[in-house]
């Protein structure tokens, strides 16, 4: 796997802040997308989950605190809903890896990203995003599922 440092431009984001089962993802993202679709809104890439708990602790049935989001076309500027907050993102760097196939071994493509960041002097400085580029909203076999993670950092 390749893992690079990405510049990510300042951009505006449709999110959902959400506390709860990881489960519910399915439910934030097709409303997400659905208000996307009816307010014909335009997009750049992929839905993505910015997880503020720790990603290990995912899946356990546990409540999780993450984001789901989109970046919003540049010429875009939607109303805010009671669900659906607008934000603005700043440009940052990022280590990014591509993990490929189901997430249920995502966590060793992200023990790989944290390895190259601690071996090629790279500070984590915020919580991951996973860029759900072929995911189950997409791709029907699991096999094909593309993700790219995304983990902030600077320099050292």
């Amino acid at each position: 796997m390749e893992i690079q440092e990405k510049h990510i431009p300042d951009n505006k984001l449709a999110i959902i802040n959400y506390k709860g089962p990881i489960e519910d993802m399915d439910v934030l993202l097709a409303k997400l997308m659905g208000w996307i679709e009816e307010e014909e809104i335009t997009v750049e890439g992929q839905p993505f989950i910015i997880y503020y708990s720790p990603r290990h602790e995912v899946g356990n049935g546990e409540d999780v605190v993450y984001d789901v989001g989109i970046v919003l076309g540049e010429d875009e500027d939607p109303d805010k809903t009671e669900l659906i907050r607008i934000v603005d993102l700043f440009e940052h760097n990022v280590l990014a890896g591509i993990h490929k196939g189901p997430t249920d071994s995502i966590m060793d493509t992200y023990e790989k990203i944290v390895n190259y960041a601690t071996s090629n002097s790279y500070d984590i400085i915020g919580s991951p995003t996973e860029v759900l580029i072929k995911s189950k909203y997409n791709e029907d076999n699991k096999d094909n599922y593309i993700t790219e993670i995304r983990v902030p950092i600077i320099k050292i």
